[in-house]
């Protein structure tokens, strides 16, 4: 029997965008409305992949044939069962496609043959590494399941976390659309990375991972999930909107090319590593980042809250980052921003020969309050010096500014409130070096500069090349649309 069935279903998907049109959607452009009219949606309706209901019947074939076939104008539904994706998949060319996904995606529960399948695989690597699925087009959504137990999509990586095996693991998926939508997906014990997202105008709803080892806590450094990051960002206007997870690495990552992103109203456990902007500038690379918010989150038992990371002897630059209303519980450190990062198991930090630096303009730290843990680190330290390490970093800290001389402009905090553990009275220490602050840096930066306890100071007038800050960004709206966008690119058409 054919593994694809087309149904008619003519109205499905003029209803399922009636009842998103009345949802509140943010920080996307017009064009990003998934609830556009489609004038080319067939009458024929859905395309429907059936699974074999057998585990040790490889499905990806049969998703694969389905795709392909219904590649445009078309919804495509997964039942709610289980699909084994025994097989790295590539979903491209796909156009004006509406994905239903109510079923789960089970990859290989042995460590050799993800190995040797993502070894083998033909699909476009990431940033990091190889994705097990790779999703390519153009007006793509992907609508998980409402239900919790469906939607998923299970990596079976506790084993690789507890073998301490970090060589060939795959990123789970690559979603390389323009003009994409994301919702109720569940990502369950990912071997390491989750999603990259390289494309442009994509908005993600209601994000669920689950990257926490059963038998283990944060600082143990046995079963550690290392590298489970929930997303790495590098495309244009994404909107990241719903997020809970529990990672043993970034929540969110926004890494070289990506510009006008938000990732807002999330909550990110066990030991995340972090709202962070970074990696960048490795090996003298020059990277760009610019206009970057990060808003309403809280962040449990993370090694850091708020943090920006660049190589030594880096180039390019980072502009107009902001993380506001930020809620620490027993972090280690709140605020961490460094430009001289190294690889520490490979020996000392190298010479900056070239003295180079990825410059900093513009970053804002406001309203970041809570409390910090009782470890400075966490089980992802197996090296001596530990990863994050940086002189003087002895005890959690509340700001951690370890910046290149010079290159680093109009960074301000406010509204700073965090405290020691279980010292809700008292203010947490620092790590700021003044003699790596930019002329006039200190009457703008909102502390003192010292090693010490935070001492707040006032911010005086910011730079007029600070005018464009991701902080500003302005509502419109649009048909069924409530449009965000910073006021350093903004046309309005009516």
């Amino acid at each position: 029997m054919a593994r694809g069935i087309l149904l008619s279903l003519p109205l499905l998907y003029f209803t399922l965008c009636i009842s998103r049109f009345f949802s509140v959607a943010t920080a996307q452009s017009p064009e990003n409305d998934q609830c556009k009219p489609r004038a080319n949606l067939p009458d024929v309706g859905e395309c429907i992949v059936e699974s074999a209901d057998d585990l040790s019947v490889d499905d990806s074939p049969a998703i694969l044939e389905t795709f392909q076939r219904c590649s445009s104008n078309s919804v495509i539904r997964f039942l709610p069962t289980n699909y084994t994706v025994h097989t790295p998949i590539s979903l491209i060319g796909l156009q004006n496609v509406h994905v239903l996904f109510y079923g789960n995606f089970l990859l290989p529960d042995s460590i050799s043959q993800v190995q040797s399948a993502i070894n083998s695989t033909q699909n476009p690597p990431s940033t990091y590494a190889t994705p097990w699925i790779y999703i390519q087009g153009s007006d793509v959504t992907i609508e998980g399941s409402t239900q919790f137990e469906y939607g998923r999509f299970y990596g079976f990586g506790e084993q690789w976390w507890h073998s301490g095996t970090r060589t060939l693991r795959p990123q789970l998926a690559t979603f390389n659309v323009t003009n994409g939508f994301l919702s109720n997906l569940k990502v369950i014990k990912p071997i390491a990375w989750g999603w990259n997202l390289p494309g442009q105008n994509i908005r993600v709803e209601n994000h669920f991972v689950d990257a926490k080892p059963e038998n283990a806590t944060r600082d143990d450094t046995q079963s550690f999930p290392f590298n489970t990051d929930g997303f790495n960002v590098s495309g244009q206007n994404i909107t990241i909107d719903g997020y809970q997870g529990d990672n043993g690495d970034d929540c969110v990552s926004v890494i070289n090319g990506a510009r006008d992103v938000v990732a807002q109203n999330g909550f990110c456990g066990f030991s995340s590593h972090g709202l962070s902007i970074g990696s960048l500038g490795r090996n003298g690379a020059e990277h760009t980042v610019q206009n970057i918010l990060f808003k309403n989150w809280t962040m449990e038992g993370a090694v850091y809250g708020a943090r920006f990371k660049s190589w030594t002897g880096g180039r390019g630059l980072a502009q107009n980052i902001t993380w506001e209303d930020i809620t620490l519980v027993n972090v280690s450190t709140g605020i961490f921003v460094t430009q001289n990062y190294y690889d520490q198991d490979k020996g000392p930090r190298p010479d900056n020969t070239n003295q180079t630096s990825t410059n900093i303009r513009t970053f804002t730290f406001k309203n970041i309050v809570g409390s910090l843990g009782t470890n400075w680190t966490d089980g992802s330290c197996i090296s001596n010096p530990c990863w994050n390490y940086v002189p003087g970093l002895d005890e959690p800290k509340a700001v951690i500014l370890d910046l290149y001389p010079g290159t680093a402009s109009d960074i301000s905090l406010q509204e700073i409130n965090i405290h020691p553990f279980n010292q809700a009275s008292q203010p947490a220490n620092v790590l700021c070096d003044p003699a790596a602050l930019a002329p006039k840096e200190q009457e703008v930066l909102g502390f003192q500069c010292a090693n010490g306890p935070f001492q707040a100071a006032v911010v005086g007038a910011r730079s007029s090349s600070s005018t464009c800050r991701s902080g500003n960004h302005i509502s419109l709206f649009g048909l069924g649309t409530l449009v965000a966008a910073s006021v350093c690119s903004l046309v309005l058409l009516f």
